[in-house]
């Protein structure tokens, strides 16, 4: 998928309000930036370099276990319907849930217990 005719500008992403940008350098500050990237290679380097993987998992189950502990879920902003279909689109599997992921690296840090954000993570890598 990295190499495919359809990526020869490569695989950066740009979006701002839920559409997609032709480059980074429109409305700085005001937009995402993402990228595809082959996360077991990326592992392996920084591993070589010393760091531990301290969690790798999709968006969905980060933000789930980000949310856990906060987890009154009572919105109580006047735009709570808005508010609500939002976190539902960035956490549904379907949706932007497992579109985007999150790692977390650490170097001469003695985890106890996974970083909050990981702490629904599934056992196998994406």
């Amino acid at each position: 998928n990295f190499y495919a005719p359809h990526r020869t500008a490569g695989t950066l992403q740009v979006y701002a309000k839920h559409a997609v940008l032709r480059s980074p350098f429109e409305q700085i500050g005001h937009a995402d930036i993402t990228a595809h990237v082959e996360w077991s290679t990326f592992m392996e380097h920084a591993e070589e370099c010393g760091f531990e993987v301290a969690g790798l998992t999709d968006q969905h189950h980060f933000m789930s276990g980000l949310l856990a502990s906060e987890l009154g879920w009572e919105f109580q902003s006047p735009n709570e319907a808005k508010t609500k279909r939002a976190l539902q689109t960035l956490l549904h599997p379907g949706f932007l849930g497992m579109k985007f992921q999150f790692l977390a690296l650490s170097k001469e840090v003695d985890l106890v217990s996974p970083l909050s954000g990981f702490r629904f993570a599934r056992s196998t890598p994406i």
